[in-house]
This record gives C-alpha cells, structure tokens and sequence, in this order.
C-alpha cells in the first residue's frame, strides 16, 4: 500500500486514478467514499470542511479494504488524516494482508491550493471552508507524516507543480522508489 498525503487541491485524486491505471494497481480514496454517501450526517460535515469522526472513517475502510479480494498494490488517498487513524491503519493492515509500502507527500503552495479548489465547483469549496480544511490538514494530518516517518516507513515529497502529465511522471517515479523501500524528493 502506499499513502498519498496533501492537503485538498494538491492533486491527489487525479495523479492517484492516473498511478493506478498506468501500474494496474488499485485506488482506495475515503473523500470519494464519503462523497458517494447518502448518509445525511457525512454530506452535512463535508459541506462545512469538518472531517468525519474516526471510527466511522476506520469502518469505511476497513469495508473497502474488505471487499478487495485482489491482492495487487493499493494507492490511498485522504486516509489516515490523524495518528489515531494511523495507529488503527498500522494495527489493521495484516487483517487484509497487506502492508505500508511508503507514503507520497504533495508538496503545492497554499495560493495554488485555493486557486485550484475555487475552480472546482464542489460544495465544499468555498473559500471560508477551502481554509478550514487546509487548517485541519496542518493540524492533524501533518503530524501523520512524522508518525511514518519515525516507523521507518519511507516518505517521499514530491513537487504537485506544473503540468498534470510532470506531476504525474514525479509521483510515479515516487512510487517505484517508495515501493522499493526509499524515501526521496522529487
């Protein structure tokens, strides 16, 4: 498995859908799960920028990992956001038979990161929930990283710039080295 961290905008989803049909791997996203929803208390705490509660977010995946009989590599976006998630993730991972591979950063500026979110046209996009989110992502999720970071999990940064196509030829080769144990900035 390997984790894609950024903050919102940063391009996760898109170079994530990209990664996994250029390598025939499998893409897990909980944004998209929680988007896909139809329970009324998931829409309404995405409408404000709020993550959803742990445990409701841990069942989400722990179905979705489930219900992947096949055993080829997964890329996951927007999952663990905090360290509690992480610790359930680290404790989960051998119920499914697999394993964190490495974790891919997207590094892109907040200026950037607003552009790009106001551009979208979802719900959740408007500019006061736009900087909640990134505020909860600096907060919560960051520390995740060092969490990684002190298992000896390799973590890789890469710069989430320029054309879709750049980006995407960065995090490939992000993925290969993260897939091989090594950690880099590209």
């Amino acid at each position: 498995m390997i984790l894609f961290f950024g903050p919102p905008g940063s391009g996760k989803s898109v170079q994530g859908q990209m990664l996994v049909e250029r390598n025939n791997w499998n893409w897990l996203s909980t944004g998209e799960l929680f988007r896909s929803s139809k329970d009324p208390q998931v829409l309404a705490r995405l409408a404000t920028g709020e993550l959803i509660d742990d445990d409701m977010t841990n069942e989400v995946l722990d179905e979705a990992l489930h219900g992947m009989k096949d055993k080829s590599l997964v890329v996951l976006d927007g999952y663990p956001r905090n360290t509690i998630q992480a610790k359930w993730l680290d404790d989960n991972l051998a119920n499914h038979g697999r394993d964190i591979k490495g974790v891919i950063v997207f590094d892109v500026p907040e200026e950037e990161l607003i552009r790009r979110l106001n551009g979208r046209g979802r719900d959740e996009d408007k500019l006061e929930v736009i900087k909640r989110r990134l505020e909860i992502y600096h907060q919560q999720t960051q520390p995740v990283i060092d969490f990684y970071e002190k298992l000896g999990v390799p973590i890789c940064r890469v710069d989430g710039q320029g054309t879709i196509e750049d980006v995407h030829e960065r995090i490939q080769q992000a993925a290969e080295r993260c897939s091989r144990g090594h950690g880099i900035e590209l």
